[in-house]
């Protein structure tokens, strides 16, 4: 793949990331979180199962039953869980934000379980970029809001889920993963719903905004897994952060949100940090 198409696919995969939140937030107005995480795990479920079946892929293997992958899964649902129901309390732009702080996170997990050396330079990327994150949930003003706390909950499943990835076994598809991952947030989305979230019907209106989240979300995720297998993965990486951009002008055009100075502050700063120490992964990896 050119340099230039995996670009192209990275960034309309963050354009699709932040549609399919717009959506889900659309939806989280009118319907109960549990209702909501059941049935993106539901659709999800389904489109990854359909394809995985198209490419040949078992839907049940010895590989479901790995400790690593079990891991992985209850991320998953920590994860989506905590997203919706971020999404559902805190504006867009607040929490697309807050979640960008997940690659500071990986390197965090990285260093701490899986023993990888992370040397002072990009320890203090790290550090500041946490204190990004501070800067965005401003505690000493009253204490963060319960959205933005979801927020960052869901990030740290989603770097916990990043790195439970790392140890799956190599014969795992990327539609398996999938498939198991979608289905173990229908069962957390039942179990909410059981527990007292409920469920509502489900008008046109409705109908249309969990689909239109369920293509959108689909279409992002085999985006970015196209552009991150192109061999041009240094190069795509930064763009990622082009999400927080679009999640951004989506709120303010969508929503009329209206960032603040300590959000775009914060934001920024956990930008610059991210690609620093992206930056030094390369250049001690080039080292070696």
């Amino acid at each position: 793949m050119a340099p230039s198409r995996a670009i192209a696919i990275v960034l309309a995969s963050m354009v699709s990331f932040a549609l399919s939140d717009m959506f889900i937030k659309f939806a989280a107005a009118t319907l109960p979180v549990g209702q909501i995480i059941l049935l993106s795990g539901l659709g999800g479920t389904l489109i990854f199962a359909t394809l995985a079946r198209h490419k040949g892929d078992a839907l049940i293997s010895p590989a479901l039953r790995h400790p690593v992958v079990l891991a992985r899964n209850g991320a998953e649902i920590v994860a989506v869980s905590s997203m919706i129901s971020a999404l559902a309390l805190a504006p867009l732009s607040l929490v697309s934000a807050i979640t960008q702080a997940n690659p500071l996170l990986v390197t965090v997990g990285a260093a701490l379980i899986l023993k990888e050396q992370v040397g002072p330079r990009r320890w203090t990327a790290v550090l500041l970029g946490l204190v990004g994150v501070l800067i965005i949930l401003r505690p000493d003003t009253g204490g963060a809001s319960t959205g933005a706390l979801m927020a960052l909950i869901a990030a740290i499943a989603l770097a916990a889920r990043d790195l439970a990835t790392r140890g799956v076994p190599e014969a795992t598809s990327n539609l398996q993963l999938a498939t198991w991952g979608f289905a173990s947030v229908t069962l957390g989305g039942a179990v909410m719903v059981g527990l007292g979230s409920g469920m509502e019907p489900v008008d046109g209106w409705e109908a249309f905004v969990l689909i239109g989240g369920l293509i959108t979300m689909a279409a992002a995720y085999f985006g970015i897994t196209a552009a991150m297998r192109s061999g041009e993965v240094s190069l795509v990486i930064p763009f990622r952060y082009a999400r927080l951009i679009f999640a951004t002008a989506l709120g303010i055009i969508v929503f009329k949100e209206r960032p603040d100075a300590a959000t775009l502050i914060g934001a920024a700063i956990v930008i610059c940090a991210g690609l620093y120490v992206f930056r030094r992964e390369r250049v001690v990896s080039k080292s070696t």
